[in-house]
């Protein structure tokens, strides 16, 4: 009769398979580095310690399954002139309980360890450093706020195409779509959180100091949710300083340019358009000396004075200045022909709306400005920080230009935006249309 009992052979074999299985799932756990990015904030390091728990595992697991599969192949195959069954074996109930219980007890305990990581990487922490993030078709801006220097009653604000930090700083950030789903993915950061219309979603890291950087170090950002036709391109960057003072140096830098910008309009509208902290880049065609932009999705500019002050403002009653000004705040006052409503209410600041109507008044074929603008003084050096409009479909932003005129011709039969692209700028409105 067989015994049943277990012999002191088999337990050291068992005991030397167990060790070899953990060694084997440690070394493939190992290799998180090799297909992960650099570890470059104190979340990430938690992130990925979790999932190098959870490969050691599956490590193991791995190995155990296919060490048994080879070893069933060698150790039970057909003899040669063997042409018996194959032994009839019943379910063997003790088997059976460990290797449902061994998973579920993986299960608890993965699932404790993630929860503890993400209520740690979730938590609020002292001192986190505020920052807006606004995606748009296809492009991600970023809003920084600060006490004025002028009126410390009030806060001073400006964008920028940068993520900007510093190692140890908590950021928090408050993240916003002005159009479809996207998806905020800095994978040296482990971020990764869907940006949602109509909700405000948060995230927060901690830029830690990642080894073989230098520094500033440039993180990439991405969209990994498809949004449209240049998804792909919708790329900024974390630039992580090393210092304070370093950060405190660029900040400072950002600061004085709203402090003391250019006193002609023209030039001040093509700084706007040149930073790109608007989406119309993305979405127009745009040749000048300065500026090229290669969107496939929106009108061209080129031109667009000629336009705003011939055709346009014939089909919509507008003036050029008028119709270009409601081209920005209400894009789906009129439609250029040939495109549809795609662009998505901006929100720009009424200064530098005003300084991107004047740019747009000078691309003429002549070179001639087809519309003046005069900056109101609000708007000029050294003025108190101006409000954002609130520009709605139904209602137009407060303004020295007259966009509220009634439409006539063209734009009374199709009540939408010239600049139809998505992610559209001010100027979107005033595109290449025959």
């Amino acid at each position: 009769m067989n015994s049943t009992k277990v012999g002191p052979r088999t337990v050291v074999t068992l005991i030397i398979v167990g060790v070899l299985l953990i060694v084997g799932g440690f070394l493939i756990s190992q290799a998180t580095p090799l297909i992960f990015p650099v570890e470059a904030s104190a979340e990430a390091r938690q992130i990925d310690q979790l999932f190098r728990i959870a490969l050691l595992i599956g490590g193991a697991i791995f190995l155990l399954v296919q060490g048994l599969l080879a070893y069933s192949v060698w150790r039970f195959r057909a003899r040669a002139g063997d042409l018996s069954d194959g032994p009839n074996i019943h379910g063997n109930t003790t088997l059976e309980i460990v290797w449902t219980a061994i998973p579920a007890v993986i299960v608890v305990v993965l699932t404790v360890l993630s929860y503890s990581v993400w209520t740690s990487i979730q938590s609020v922490k002292p001192d986190e450093q505020a920052v807006e993030v606004q995606g748009a078709r296809f492009n991600w801006a970023f809003t920084y706020s600060t006490p004025d220097p002028r009126d410390s009653s009030k806060t001073l604000s400006f964008k920028s195409t940068e993520l900007h930090t510093y190692i140890g700083r908590p950021v928090r950030l408050e993240m916003r779509t002005q159009d479809v789903i996207h998806s905020f993915w800095v994978p040296a950061m482990r971020i990764k959180q869907d940006v949602i219309p109509g909700r405000v979603t948060e995230y927060r890291f901690t830029p830690v100091e990642a080894a073989g950087e230098t520094y500033p170090a440039r993180y990439p950002i991405q969209c990994a949710e498809l949004c449209g036709a240049e998804h792909g391109n919708m790329i900024a960057w974390v630039v992580v300083h090393q210092t304070e003072d370093d950060y405190t140096a660029w900040f400072n830098q950002e600061v004085d340019k709203v402090l003391n910008p250019p006193a002609d309009p023209v030039v001040r509208g093509e700084g706007i358009l040149a930073s790109q902290v608007y989406p119309c880049h993305t979405c127009h065609v745009l040749n000048t000396e300065t500026l090229q932009w290669a969107g496939n999705v929106g009108p061209a500019l080129n031109g667009v004075g000629d336009r705003a002050a011939g055709p346009r403002s014939t089909a919509t009653g507008l003036s050029a200045a008028d119709y270009l000004y409601q081209s920005i705040h209400e894009p789906n006052a009129y439609l250029a022909p040939g495109f549809g409503p795609l662009m998505p209410q901006l929100n720009i600041p009424e200064c530098e709306t005003r300084s991107i109507v004047a740019y747009l008044c000078t691309l003429t074929s002549s070179g001639q400005p087809a519309c003046t603008v005069e900056l109101p003084p609000e708007c000029g050096a050294g003025a108190p920080p101006e409000a954002t409009p609130e520009a709605t479909a139904e209602g137009t932003p407060e303004s020295s230009f007259d966009p509220s005129a009634p439409p006539s011709g063209e734009g009374a039969s199709n009540p939408t935006p010239e600049a139809t692209a998505p992610a559209a700028d001010v100027t979107a409105e005033a595109t290449a249309a025959p």
